[in-house]
């Protein structure tokens, strides 16, 4: 009797310095492969159609995937939205290009929402995930990879001030699934492509 009024004690405790969530959505064991596959620290080389390589690093992964409905919080919020990600950073010469991806299920949508960055290049409004996850096969030579997002104009703006330099003025990048990045373009016309995955040229390969 002791224990279980103690517990009750505790639990009313809880409540009264935290928040409780009341509707909260889980990513599936599928859903958290969009992370789970990203190798963390290790480099992986690009090759550009120019014959230059540049390497990509993916620097941290987040994991945001409770069942926990209490929580402390100063702002309550009564919906969790179970969120996964990480960051990466492309290594070129001196210069470095910034990415960012993630996936969300949001309690008030029935599918999973992405956010995408790459220099400029972003589908990121204050941090809104603005576009549904819609993937597509796509093609390196005669290599297809399957479950990869595509984010170019159609779905995706150029922000902040880094628009103003040519550098980070990113036509289209491609997230995989399995991969990470696999590939992107840049504005004045050069591609770059996952090394390990090219044929051995690189010339009119993708789709």
């Amino acid at each position: 009797m002791k224990y279980k009024l103690l517990i009750w004690v505790i639990s009313i405790a809880a409540v009264m310095q935290g928040c409780i969530y009341i509707h909260m959505t889980h990513l599936s064991d599928d859903d958290l492969e969009w992370t789970n596959s990203i190798p963390l620290y290790s480099e992986i080389t690009l090759k550009s159609n120019n014959g230059r390589t540049v390497s990509v690093r993916y620097q941290k992964k987040f994991i945001n995937n409770s069942t926990d409905r209490i929580f402390i919080s100063s702002a309550c919020n009564t919906d969790y939205d179970a969120n996964t990600g990480y960051w990466f950073e492309i290594k070129d010469s001196l210069k470095t290009l910034s990415g960012y991806f993630s996936i969300r299920r949001p309690v008030k949508k029935n599918n999973l929402w992405y956010s995408a960055k790459l220099g400029a290049r972003s589908t990121i409004d204050e941090y809104d995930f603005l576009s549904p996850l819609v993937t597509h096969s796509y093609a390196i030579g005669n290599h297809i990879i399957n479950d990869c997002v595509i984010t170019d104009s159609s779905n995706a703006r150029y922000v902040s001030d880094l628009a103003n330099y040519p550098y980070y003025r990113i036509e289209k990048f491609v997230i995989s699934k399995e991969y990470g990045l696999i590939y992107y373009k840049r504005e004045d016309g050069e591609e770059f492509f996952r090394e390990d995955l090219l044929p051995d040229s690189v010339d009119n390969t993708t789709n």
